[in-house]
C-alpha cells in the first residue's frame, strides 16, 4: 500500500513551480495527441532555426518573428498561416493603453506563438494546457484551428473586461460632473479620452485579421471551424461598436463639462458685476463728499453724516430692487 506524501494542493504547487522552472530554461512547449504548441517570449535566431528545423516553417514568417512589426496581417503559405496582431495593454500606473505584438504561425499539427512582452490571457491559456489534461482536451483535442480560436477568444474576452473598466470610469465621470466637480473632471476626461482613442487605434486594424481567418478557415482548418471564427469576427465588431459609443459618450461628457464650467464662470462674473454696480453709488457718494472744496451740499447741516449714509443706503436698496425686478438676482 503506497503512502501519499503530499496533499493535492502541495502537488499542484510543486507542479506549477516545476513548470515555471521549465519555462525559464527552455522554450514553452505543450504536446497533446498530434498537436504541438510552442510559446516563445523574446525570440532569438536560435528560435528561428529551431522552428525551421523542427516544423519546416517557411523562412519568411520564421524570421519575421524577431523584428517588431508595425501592421496586422495574415499570410497564407503552403502548409501554414502567419498572423500578426496587436493586443491592447492597459498600464494602471501611467493610465495609458499600448499595443503588444503577438505573432502566430499555425500549421495542421503545430501552433507557435511569439511575443516580446507577457500577454496574460495567452499565458493563462498556455498554463492551463500545460497543467490540466481537461484543458488540453478542450483546447487542443480538436486540432490547431480550435486551439487558435481558444487563444484569440481568451484574448478578446480579456479586452472586453478592459472595455468594461472604461465604461465604469465613464459612469463615475458622469456622476462627478453633476456633483459640482467639473474642474476636477477636466484631467480625468482627457485621460479617459486618450485611453479610448489608443484602444480604438489598436483594435480597429485587427478587422483584416479576423475577416481573413473567417474566409480561409474552412479551407485550412475545416468547415467545422467557420462558425467559431465567425464568432471572433462578430466579437471584434461588438468591441469596435462599444469603443465608438464610448468615444461619442466621452465627447458628449466633455462638451457638457465645458458648458457647465462656462456657465459657472459666467455666474461668477455676473455676481462680481452686480456687486460692482451695487457698490457704485456708495463709491460715487463717497468720492463726491470726499472732495476738498469750499462748498458741498448737505455738509455742515445738522445730521449731515446720517443724511449721506441714508443716501448711500437708499442707492444700494434701489440697485438691488432693480436687479430683482430684472431677475438678475
Amino acid at each position: 500500500m503506497g503512502v501519499k506524501i503530499w496533499s493535492a494542493p502541495v502537488e499542484r504547487s510543486l507542479l506549477s513551480f516545476l513548470l515555471i522552472c521549465y519555462n525559464i530554461v527552455m522554450r514553452n512547449i505543450v504536446k497533446y495527441k498530434r498537436i504541438t504548441w510552442v510559446d516563445i517570449q523574446d525570440p532569438t535566431k536560435e528560435d528561428v532555426q529551431y522552428l525551421e528545423e523542427n516544423f519546416a516553417v517557411h523562412a519568411i514568417p520564421a524570421r519575421q518573428i524577431i523584428p517588431p512589426s508595425w501592421t496586422t496581417k495574415v499570410e497564407h503559405f503552403t502548409a501554414h498561416l502567419f498572423l500578426v496582431l496587436f493586443v491592447p495593454n492597459y498600464n494602471k500606473e501611467h493610465k495609458t493603453t499600448r499595443p503588444r505584438e503577438l505573432d502566430v504561425i499555425v500549421g495542421k499539427n503545430f501552433l507557435i506563438t511569439s511575443h516580446y512582452h507577457s500577454i496574460l490571457p495567452l499565458k493563462a491559456t498556455f498554463d492551463g494546457c500545460a497543467l490540466y489534461e481537461e484543458k488540453k482536451e478542450e483546447h487542443m483535442g480538436k486540432g490547431t484551428g480550435f486551439l487558435l480560436y481558444h487563444i484569440l477568444h481568451k484574448i478578446w474576452e480579456d479586452e472586453g473586461n478592459k472595455i468594461l473598466h472604461i465604461e465604469n470610469k465613464l459612469i463615475l465621470v458622469e456622476e462627478s460632473i453633476f456633483q459640482g466637480r467639473e474642474r476636477e473632471m477636466l484631467r480625468e476626461i482627457s485621460i479617459i479620452k486618450a485611453d479610448i482613442i489608443d484602444f480604438w487605434s489598436i483594435v480597429r486594424p485587427q478587422k483584416g485579421v479576423f475577416t481573413s481567418l473567417h474566409d480561409i478557415s474552412a479551407e485550412f482548418f475545416g468547415k467545422e471551424t467557420t462558425h467559431y471564427f465567425s464568432h471572433l469576427r462578430n466579437h471584434w465588431a461588438r468591441t469596435m461598436s462599444t469603443l465608438i459609443i464610448a468615444k461619442e459618450t466621452i465627447s458628449s461628457m466633455e462638451e457638457t463639462n465645458n458648458a457647465l464650467l462656462t456657465d459657472k464662470t459666467n455666474q461668477i462674473v455676473k455676481l462680481l458685476t452686480i456687486f460692482a454696480v451695487i457698490v457704485f453709488p456708495l463709491s460715487l457718494l463717497a468720492a463726491i463728499f470726499g472732495m476738498n472744496t469750499d462748498y458741498l451740499p448737505i455738509v455742515g447741516l445738522p445730521g449731515d453724516f446720517w443724511i449721506v449714509t441714508g443716501l448711500m443706503f437708499a442707492g444700494t436698496i434701489l440697485m438691488i430692487a432693480l436687479f430683482k425686478k430684472k431677475r438678475w438676482l
